[in-house]
């Protein structure tokens, strides 16, 4: 039985979205994911200048599950007190109206919900974000999500307060995604803070925090199915290729909670690799994704064991999924010395910084109250 969200939702977190663990993927790849979505309890952020096109294709493939579009132009470009929407506010204007209300129908015509296109929000932004909050109120659509792409730096004390002030301020649904390359404790206890000065926020294009953020009173989340879209990084250049690149996909080893390449999951095991019951794997063994040409079924893979922990934690009561997910956290970590005793290999499996944060992260039961 699905538990409700942790907080009153009040209404500021549409219905279509609310209490999801959704998909971060790049819209070149959703085709490999769409299919693994379990339309009960999550969906797919398409991510990149090309999502909203695809959101149309994927719509008139049949695709009914929450989808919502990301253009990422944090990614290229910050707000600026006169331009917080990059490529909306300096491109070509209408004939009449808000060039933001046009893009936000534009979404609306195929995502549940629209997320504002603000630009990176450096340290100190703090006249970029006012005038980004300043545009959405005006719009005063409950189906626009404020999206705010923040520098790690406003994570700390005193920009955080100053952060969850003005999203308080903005009626609606509202998300952060947080840039920069945090620290991973810090990281992870600046986003539980917000949430606790803002709950009901959602939380984006991030890893484990999408659990933990769902755990702790966020009303919606993303999950990056890649380590692109496990993070953001202030704009800069577009670099050119690096040559080469993987000989293999990249593969979650449920067990440790981490992705690894296919290729070290065969030499770590070296024929004796743990079966997998996750929908695409069925029984199959962990140690056969060797090959760029396994990526689909990777992919499968992946995501199919997301979905398993999506509904684990739903099904949990919702006042005591901190502690749920912290205890699954510490699990994982603790699996390490088991699986390495297993192998007998040097080097072994390396815990992530992220695991480990959201394990030493106290867990609590979330106290339901009344946002306002």
């Amino acid at each position: 039985m699905t538990a409700s969200a942790p907080v009153p939702l009040s209404g500021d977190v549409p219905a279509a979205v609310a209490d999801r663990v959704l998909l971060q993927v790049g819209y070149r790849r959703a085709a490999r994911y769409s299919g693994q979505v379990d339309a009960a309890c999550s969906g797919l952020v398409l991510t990149g200048d090309g999502a909203l096109a695809k959101a149309g294709q994927l719509r008139e493939e049949g695709f009914d599950g929450a989808l919502l579009v990301d253009e990422a132009r944090y990614r290229v470009a910050a707000a600026t007190d006169e331009a917080p929407f990059p490529g909306v506010d300096d491109g070509p204007a209408p004939l009449f109206g808000d060039p933001l209300e046009h893009l936000m129908l534009a979404q609306l015509a195929f995502a549940d919900v629209a997320l504002a296109p603000t630009g990176y929000l450096h340290a100190g932004a703090k006249g970029a974000l006012e005038a980004a909050a300043a545009r959405v109120r005006r719009v005063g659509d409950p189906r626009v999500v404020f999206t705010v792409p923040v520098d790690a730096s406003w994570l700390h004390p005193g920009p955080l307060e100053y952060l969850a002030d003005v999203l308080r301020r903005v009626p609606g649904p509202k998300a952060v995604l947080v840039g920069g390359r945090p620290d991973a404790r810090g990281g992870a206890a600046g986003v539980v803070r917000l949430l606790e000065l803002v709950p009901g926020a959602g939380v984006l294009r991030t890893g484990l925090g999408a659990f933990g953020g769902l755990a702790r009173g966020a009303g919606f989340t993303a999950f990056g199915v890649d380590g692109s879209m496990r993070y953001t990084v202030p704009p800069a250049p577009p670099q050119p290729a690096s040559g080469g690149g993987p000989g293999s996909p990249v593969v979650l080893f449920p067990e440790l909670m981490d992705f690894f390449l296919g290729l070290t999951l065969a030499k770590r095991f070296d024929g004796e690799a743990p079966a997998c019951s996750c929908r695409q794997c069925q029984g199959a063994c962990l140690d056969r994704f060797t090959s760029m040409s396994q990526q689909v079924p990777a992919a499968g893979h992946n995501a199919s064991s997301v979905m398993v922990w999506v509904r684990q934690l739903r099904a949990v009561a919702a006042a005591d999924r901190a502690v749920w997910w912290q205890q699954r956290c510490q699990q994982a970590l603790d699996g390490f010395a088991v699986w390495n005793a297993w192998i007998k290999q040097v080097p072994g499996f390396t815990a992530s910084a992220d695991l480990s944060a959201w394990a030493e992260l106290p867990g609590r039961r979330v106290v339901a109250r009344q946002v306002g």
